[in-house]
């Protein structure tokens, strides 16, 4: 499942301690690197090979750091995607995970 959250919740862990993966209770915040979305250098890649690794370099730049909760045994499966447009996307999330976090913020869970 997909979860998109602001980049400042997901820097400050800001989730109720529902396991990401597994949807059980959690049992820690892990640290989870999020890698950045830029798609421009793509523009490079044909014309410009060289331009390309160049553009990468500066486009991707420094990937945010964010704390995610996890169950005893459940760290990893969970991918995070940096993209200013929208926030963090998290791919690999439990149901229960966005259900919890959903609640927390005073939305419905399917909403």
């Amino acid at each position: 499942m997909k979860y998109v959250t602001r980049f400042d919740r997901f820097v400050a862990g800001d989730f109720p301690m529902v396991c990401v993966r597994s949807g059980r209770a959690a049992t820690r915040m892990v640290p989870v690197q999020a890698t950045r979305s830029a798609s421009w250098p793509w523009l490079f890649l044909v014309p410009a090979p060289i331009m390309f690794f160049a553009a990468k370099l500066v486009g991707d730049g420094d990937d945010p750091c964010g704390r995610l909760p996890f169950a005893e045994g459940q760290v990893g499966g969970v991918t995070a995607v940096y993209d200013k447009r929208v926030g963090v996307i998290l791919r690999g999330v439990h149901k229960d995970f966005v259900a919890a976090t959903r609640r927390a913020q005073g939305k419905s869970a399917d909403g």
